[in-house]
This record gives structure tokens, C-alpha cells and sequence, in this order.
């Protein structure tokens, strides 16, 4: 019974200790990560890179900003914004990463060959960029050698007041050569960065304010920088790529909600608070692409009956063949799982050898999918509606050599569904392979180029590939 209890006791501490690593800051880091990169795989950009943001804010707080978890942290951001257009930013969370971890690489699932020359270019720039690299601490209030003060100085603000405007100083060394000091925030929700024009105080200090309408939500980045003639930080504290995050907490300016001043906020629509120009150097994606266009081949088969273009009776119940069909097609993402679009149908009954009949087979189709799988992936169906014209060439019962395939004409109602798979291969490309069935209704006996139609059924077999943006 003893040996037993000591087991229990022996298995409920280890239990403790693995709960307890996993609620370190580490474990947090590591989590939020690998949340943001299954983000990142369904195209939720905006939410990747609030989660990296979180890390990285955590790792301040705890400081363990040093640690390599946290360069896989600014690694898997600089990914996020490569994808998203915002090399810039990109290439300077490569630098933080690489400052943190020379070694690092990118994961293979997520590299392509200009993601991997900026790294590279950040692995030989990690000495040398001012503009990240540590500085000395803020030197004293009391007591302010300004001759001492190199590069950019600030303290950085790990958390602030909901609702309550924040000060800001700085203190910018004589080996700056700036025509402007600013600090640059963005409230929580907001896409870009506003900027704060830091006033000069003395020799070398530097003051200015975040509005309160900017301090709402749960946190706010920003960076203070020292800004060049053409608008480039050449120095700072925290960068657009890799800004502070200032963590708010309620206090009599209001709650952790949205604070009544919002109204005033600049980002959302507001005219109030802050100064200065939006700069544009920060771009969010989309949370999921919204348009799709694809395009599938394959081919097709049918039951036939009837007579053929020809006024061939087909005798006996056959299958007949539509040897290519072409299906192009562009859709609206209602939701991550729903899809409303437009296709066609172009099928090109090959074989044919009796005089008379048509080479090419248009339809087009309003097409619903719906995939079962809340990311959008995996199995999804269809339903379709539209018109146009299936044909088949088929075989005749009783002809001469050389005059024995026809073409059947089936339509102009077509109404049907189908199945499919969907496969996500990189960034917003997707592999797709479809199982499409439609009735053609004869409900009018000829039209146009078609001087007999049918009833009918078809299948058509496609494989295919999907863009959304």
C-alpha cells in the first residue's frame, strides 16, 4: 500500500510540474505561436499577427525577450508580414530573430526563395542596424548628461490606464542625425500606425502624448523612432515590424471595453487626438480571401437517349462521352466554408464523324459550395442551377463505316450538384478535384445551333486549382 501511495504521489507531482510548464511564459510563447501559424494556414493573417504580438508582449513582461522561443516569434511574424506585402516590416523582424538566434531558419512549409534572401540579408545586417540595435538605458531625470546619451533612449511602457492619454519621453543622442523625433501608435482594431510629433525639451529630451481616444480596447502598440529627411527611421525603440505593446488595464478613464472617446479616434473615423500624419508603412490581410477564381478540366459521360444532331434515333440506352469539358469559374466566399459563384461549362465531344453536328458544348452554372470542414478544406458539395448545352458523342446501332458516331444534345435546364475535395497548397492557391452531376431538361425541343434536345443526364470528373484573394 505504501509503494502504491508513493506512485500516486510521485505521478500527481509530475502532473503538477507538466501543468505548470505548460502555463510558463515559455509555454505561453509556444502556444500563441503555433495558434498563429494554424492562423496563418487558413489565410487569417490579421489574426496571426495580433496572437505573435501577444508573445512577444509577454516575453517583454517576463523578460525573456532574449530567449530562442522568442526569435521563433519574430521569425513566424516576419513571415506573416512577407505574405502580406509589408517587407519592410518583414525584414526587420528577420533582424530581430537572427539577433536573437544567428542560426534560425525558416520551417520549409512556410519558404520560398525571396523569404529566404531576406533572411539572409538580415543574417549578415544583424551588426549594424541602429535602428534595433540595444541601447543604453534613459539616463536620469535628475541628473541628464546629454553628452552621455547615444542613439535613441526610452524607457519602454509595459502597461497604461484605459481611457487616460500616456506620456511619452525620449531622450536622442548628438549621433543622430534626424530631422524628426516621433512616436508612432496604433490603437487595438486599427491597421496603421499614427504618428506623434515628439517636442524638443533642452539639449536632447524629447516629450509628446498618446490621446486618450487612442487608449481603448486591451492594448496599444507602439515605437518611438528618429525619423531621416525622406521619412526612414534611422534609430528607436521598437519598430513597426516589432513594436511595444502596451498592455491596459481599467481605470477610472473606463473599462477594458471600448472607451466612450473612440468617437474622437483617428483610425476609426473620428477627427480628434494625436496630430500628425497616418504614414502607410504597416499592411494587414484580409482575414480570408473573399473573391475565388479557378479553373478545372477534365471529362465527362452521360446517359443519352433521344435522337442525335444528325436525326439519328438512338435505339438502344447508351453512355455516351464528352471526351474534355473546361470549367472556369469565380465565386464570392460568403463565409470561410460557403461559396456562391458563377461557372461554365464548356465540353468538346470529340470523335464525332456523321456531317451536321456541333464541336463545342457552352453552358453556364450559378454554383453554391459548401465545405463541411469549418476552415474550408477537405470535402465540400454543390448544388447548381443554369443553362446551356451537354452533348455526347455516342455510337450508332446501324451505320456505315465512318458514318457511326453522332452527337446527342442534352438541355438547355440544367440542374444538379456534386462533391469535391479542396486542398490548400500554399498562401491562397488551392488543388481541387470535383465530381460534377447535372440533368439536362429538354425544355424546349431546339434552340439556336442545337436542332434536337433531350433528356439527359452527365457526370463530369475534374481536377483544378483555386486563387483567392
Amino acid at each position: 500500500m505504501r509503494v502504491r501511495s508513493l506512485i500516486a504521489t510521485v505521478a500527481i507531482l509530475w502532473g503538477v510540474g507538466l501543468r505548470a510548464a505548460d502555463a510558463s511564459p515559455k509555454g505561453d510563447i509556444q502556444s500563441k505561436i503555433k495558434e498563429a501559424m494554424e492562423n496563418y494556414d487558413l489565410m487569417d493573417y490579421d489574426a496571426a499577427k495580433k496572437l505573435l504580438n501577444q508573445a512577444l508582449a509577454i516575453a517583454k513582461k517576463n523578460k525573456i525577450d532574449k530567449d530562442p522561443v522568442v526569435a521563433k516569434a519574430h521569425l513566424s511574424l516576419a513571415i506573416v508580414e512577407f505574405v502580406n506585402k509589408d517587407t519592410d516590416a518583414a525584414r526587420l523582424s528577420f533582424l530581430s530573430a537572427v539577433q536573437i538566434d544567428p542560426k534560425i531558419t525558416i520551417d520549409p512549409a512556410y519558404k520560398t526563395a525571396d523569404m529566404a534572401k531576406l533572411l539572409e540579408q538580415a543574417r549578415k545586417d544583424a551588426t549594424g542596424v541602429g535602428a534595433v540595435e540595444p541601447t543604453p538605458p534613459p539616463p536620469s531625470a535628475n541628473s541628464i548628461d546629454c553628452s552621455a546619451v547615444k542613439g535613441v533612449q526610452h524607457t519602454i511602457i509595459d502597461s497604461a490606464k484605459v481611457g487616460k492619454a500616456l506620456a511619452i519621453e525620449a531622450y536622442v543622442g548628438a549621433d543622430v542625425s534626424s530631422t524628426k523625433i516621433a512616436a508612432m501608435y496604433r490603437p487595438e482594431k486599427a491597421s496603421q500606425f499614427v504618428e506623434v510629433k515628439l517636442k524638443k525639451e533642452g539639449d536632447c529630451k524629447y516629450t509628446g502624448t498618446i490621446p486618450a481616444s487612442a487608449m481603448h480596447g486591451t492594448l496599444v502598440h507602439y515605437y518611438v523612432a528618429a525619423f531621416n529627411d525622406v521619412g526612414k527611421a534611422i534609430a528607436g525603440k521598437g519598430t513597426s515590424g516589432s513594436p511595444n505593446i502596451i498592455e491596459l488595464t481599467a481605470g477610472s478613464g473606463g473599462g477594458g471595453a471600448e472607451s466612450p472617446s473612440d468617437k474622437e479616434d483617428p483610425i476609426n473615423g473620428g477627427g480628434g487626438g494625436g496630430g500628425g500624419s497616418v504614414t502607410s508603412n504597416v499592411t494587414v490581410g484580409p482575414k480570408r480571401p473573399r473573391v475565388m477564381i479557378g479553373v478545372a478540366g477534365g471529362t465527362g459521360f452521360g446517359y443519352v437517349s433521344g435522337e442525335t444532331e444528325a436525326n439519328n434515333t438512338v435505339k438502344n440506352c447508351c453512355i455516351g462521352n464528352s471526351w474534355v469539358v473546361l470549367q472556369p469559374e469565380i465565386g464570392y466566399f460568403v463565409s470561410q466554408q460557403l461559396i456562391i459563384g458563377i461557372a461554365g461549362r464548356i465540353g468538346f465531344p470529340i470523335g464525332a464523324n456523321v456531317d451536321g453536328h456541333a464541336t463545342a458544348a457552352p453552358g453556364a452554372l450559378v454554383r453554391v459550395r459548401y465545405a463541411l470542414a469549418k476552415n474550408g478544406e477537405g470535402v465540400r458539395v454543390m448544388g447548381q442551377l443554369g443553362a446551356g448545352i451537354m452533348r455526347n458523342t455516342i455510337k450508332l446501332d446501324n451505320s456505315e463505316p465512318g458514318m457511326d458516331t453522332d452527337v446527342v444534345a442534352q438541355g438547355p435546364l440544367l440542374v444538379g450538384g456534386g462533391a469535391g475535395f479542396v486542398k490548400r497548397l500554399a498562401g491562397a492557391v488551392s488543388v481541387t478535384a470535383d465530381l460534377s452531376l447535372l440533368a439536362g431538361i429538354a425544355v424546349v425541343k431546339s434552340i439556336g445551333p442545337a436542332p434536337v434536345l433531350n433528356n439527359g443526364f452527365g457526370a463530369d470528373l475534374s481536377v483544378g486549382l483555386e486563387l483567392g484573394f
